[in-house]
């Protein structure tokens, strides 16, 4: 089966419109958290699934989910899928997707599956001190 990749210009769209959540939260100490973001992958090898992989410094987790220990949540992740320009770009991910789909495989044309991939989305930790950590949330969207 044929891969799927998202072009670097679409991918760095949406790490921007990420740091522009961490931003808008106020959560920028040292810039550490911001300068780590990176998309690293809008790939598929699956038939109307894609996964989206982010990079980020490891306690981007304990400001998303909270802690017991006092940090309050900020759900980063779910402000930052709610923006507008998230959703513009994942849309416009989401399009390209299915037309190299029906591209790569004209046969799905005649059956619509097509038009609501499974979208997940997951994160890799920089620098992760911890052993046991979560490897990553993963959310997963309809679009």
């Amino acid at each position: 089966m044929a891969n799927y990749k998202v072009k670097y210009a679409l991918r760095n769209r949406l790490a921007r419109s990420l740091q522009a959540e961490i931003q808008k939260q106020g959560l920028i100490d040292y810039g550490t958290l911001y300068d780590s973001i990176r998309i690293s992958a809008v790939k598929s090898d699956r038939l109307n699934e894609l996964s989206i992989t982010i990079n980020a410094m490891y306690y981007y987790l304990f400001l998303d989910a909270g802690t017991e220990r006092g940090i309050e949540p900020h759900l980063i992740t779910q402000y930052w899928l709610d923006r507008a320009d998230t959703r513009a770009v994942l849309n416009e991910i989401i399009a390209d997707f299915i037309k190299w789909q029906l591209n790569e495989y004209p046969l799905l044309d005649v059956g619509k599956i097509l038009s609501n991939p499974k979208v997940t989305i997951s994160f890799n930790w920089i620098e992760s001190p911890y052993a046991g950590l979560p490897t990553s949330p993963t959310y997963n969207l309809s679009v």
